[in-house]
C-alpha cells in the first residue's frame, strides 16, 4: 500500500503539472494553501505541508513564510532536483547487480536490449492530431521507426495495407482496437492499446462541473472524439473544442483552462496561448510506456538469443 503522504505528494505533483498544461498556473503563481488543500483532499494539513516540502526539495514549488505556496520561478515539467537522477540511476544499477550484471556492463546491456533490432511500429488512428503526437513520442522516446495510418484512408476491400502487414508492432487507442484486430486478424505482430493524457483528463473531469475547459485541435474528428471521451461525466456540456482554421481562438477567455494538442501548437503561430499553456513532455500513460518498453526489450533479447544459437 502506498503511504498516505507519498500518495498526497503524487496527487499534488500531477495536479501541478496538469494545471501548467492547462494554463491555470505559471512560474511564480500562487498555489492552494495547506488548509485549503487539506480540506479538499480530506487529509491532515500536516500531510499536505509535508507533500509541499517534498515538492519544494524537487524545485517545483516555493514555501514563503507568511506569504503562501507558489510555483517555483524555475520550475519545469521535469524534476529539477539534481539528486533525483542520481537516486533513480543508483536504483537501476542496483537492480542490475541483484540480477548478476556488474554496473560497468549495464550500459552495453541496455544498448543491446534496445537497439539490436530496428523495429517498425504502425500507428492506426482516425485523426491528424493523434497521428502526429503518437508517432512523435514513439520515435523520440523509444527509437522506433513509425508509419502513421489514417483509418479513414484505408481501402475498404478488407485487405490490410502493406505497412500494417509488415509492422513489428501495431499501436492504437481503445477507440479503435476492434478495427485494428479486424484489419489484420492473422497478423502475428502484437497490438499495444495505449492510453494517453490520463493525468490531464482526470484534471479536466475535476474541472468540468465548475467551469468551461477548452481543447484546441487541428482535426475536427479529434474534437468529436474528445466529446465522446467526456460524455456522461458531470459538466460534460462545459467541454469546448475549437478547430484551427474553423473557430476563433480569440473567444477563449484569458483565464480559462485550455489545452493545445501538439499538432495544434505547431499550427497556431505566434498565439498568446503558447505563452500561458505549457506543452506536455509525454502523452503516454506510464502503463502504456511499460507495455511498449516490454515489447522492445523482449524482441531484442529474443533476437540476441537467436544470434547466440546461430
Amino acid at each position: 500500500m502506498i503511504p498516505r503522504r507519498a500518495e498526497v505528494t503524487e496527487t499534488i505533483r500531477r495536479r501541478l503539472f496538469s494545471a501548467m498544461h492547462l494554463g491555470l498556473v505559471k512560474q511564480g503563481g500562487r498555489l492552494p494553501s495547506v488548509r485549503e488543500l487539506g480540506q479538499e483532499l480530506e487529509v491532515d494539513p500536516r500531510v499536505v505541508l509535508a507533500a509541499y516540502r517534498k515538492l519544494e526539495a524537487e524545485g517545483l514549488v516555493e514555501l514563503r513564510q507568511r506569504s503562501g505556496i507558489f510555483v517555483a520561478p524555475a520550475a519545469t515539467l521535469r524534476h529539477s532536483d539534481p539528486g533525483m537522477p542520481a537516486n533513480w540511476m543508483v536504483e537501476v544499477l542496483m537492480q542490475g547487480l541483484l540480477h548478476g550484471t556488474p554496473a560497468l556492463k549495464m550500459p552495453d546491456g541496455l544498448h543491446r536490449c534496445l537497439e539490436t533490432l530496428r523495429l517498425h511500429a504502425v500507428v492506426v488512428e482516425c485523426n491528424a492530431d493523434q497521428l502526429y503526437s503518437v508517432p512523435a513520442e514513439l520515435r523520440r522516446d523509444y527509437g522506433l521507426e513509425v508509419t502513421a495510418v489514417d483509418l479513414d484512408s484505408l481501402d475498404r476491400n478488407g485487405r490490410p495495407p502493406a505497412a500494417i502487414r509488415q509492422a513489428d508492432i501495431l499501436v492504437t487507442t481503445p477507440f479503435h482496437k476492434a478495427q485494428v484486430d479486424r484489419l489484420a486478424p492473422d497478423h502475428g505482430a502484437p497490438r499495444v492499446v495505449i492510453t494517453m493524457c490520463t493525468d490531464l483528463f482526470v484534471e479536466v473531469k475535476r474541472l468540468l462541473p465548475a467551469t468551461s475547459v477548452f481543447f484546441v485541435v487541428v482535426d475536427p474528428r479529434f474534437a468529436i472524439k474528445l466529446h465522446k471521451i467526456f460524455e456522461g461525466d458531470p459538466g460534460a456540456a462545459n467541454l469546448r473544442t475549437l478547430v484551427i482554421g474553423q473557430d476563433d481562438l480569440g473567444t477563449i477567455p484569458d483565464q480559462a483552462p485550455t489545452y493545445l494538442t501538439q499538432l495544434a501548437r505547431q499550427r497556431v503561430g505566434d498565439s498568446p496561448l503558447l505563452r500561458r499553456v505549457w506543452p506536455e513532455v509525454r502523452i503516454f500513460s506510464d502503463e502504456s510506456a511499460r507495455h511498449i518498453l516490454s515489447f522492445i526489450v523482449r524482441a531484442n533479447l529474443q533476437a540476441l538469443a537467436g544470434m547466440k544459437r546461430a
